[in-house]
């Protein structure tokens, strides 16, 4: 296990320059307020803070928090359900659909030169590789 030591602290310090590197455009569409948008936007729009909270695996503390940042900036609207006054639908405005797909639009066009020149036999590779990866971390506690 010992030879397994080395290659996690070479993958961490690849993983924080690769961060870095493609900047916030594509690692904000994976998590917090990005993440909320484009679920609002491909996923449910009228969404329940509890849909998010499972959606995303995340506390009910932190969606609060992601939905209070997007409504200050105007992104997301809130109402109240009409049947149950405790629950409150959230809605993404069009000002948050234009951001939200400018960012999108941005992250894909960053992600495309990177895999253009990367090559199409090694990005088949590091595609198949980040599934298994996927596939590995759904079962691990």
């Amino acid at each position: 296990m010992e030879i397994y030591e080395e290659y996690v602290k070479e993958l961490m310090k690849c993983m924080i320059k690769n961060e870095k590197i493609i900047n916030q455009n594509v690692t904000d569409i994976a998590r917090g307020e990005m993440a909320t948008l484009v679920y609002l936007i491909e996923e449910k729009d009228g969404a329940y803070a509890s849909d998010i909270s499972e959606q995303f695996q995340i506390n009910t503390s932190r969606v609060a928090a992601i939905l209070n940042s997007l409504s200050r900036k105007k992104y997301i609207q809130r109402v109240k359900d009409e049947k149950d006054q405790r629950k409150t639908h959230v809605y993404i405005t069009e000002s948050g659909r234009d951001y939200a797909l400018n960012k999108k639009k941005e992250a894909h066009h960053q992600l495309m030169k990177i895999l253009k020149e990367l090559g199409e036999e090694d990005m088949k590779e590091y595609l198949r590789i980040m599934k298994r990866i996927v596939e590995i971390s759904s079962h691990i506690d």
